[in-house]
């Protein structure tokens, strides 16, 4: 069995009762985000309309102690 999460494509969103492109979830993995920064910072994700810079930057702002 493959887990293959696809997270960038050229053709916006796309999805069906078993695919979901953007993966629904890579907005808020560092694992994702960390490298995605590096090869494609400025591409524009087509859910949020976020660049993965700025999707980056969310992810890793700090947050309010309290």
């Amino acid at each position: 069995m493959i887990d293959l999460d696809i997270v960038l494509w050229s053709g916006g969103m796309w999805s069906t009762a078993g695919l979901t492109v953007p993966h629904i979830a890579f907005r808020e993995r560092g694992f994702v985000l960390d490298p995605l920064r590096t090869i494609a910072p400025n591409w524009r994700d087509p859910v949020a309309g976020r660049t993965v810079r700025q999707l980056h930057a969310r992810l890793n702002k700090p947050q309010p102690l309290g």
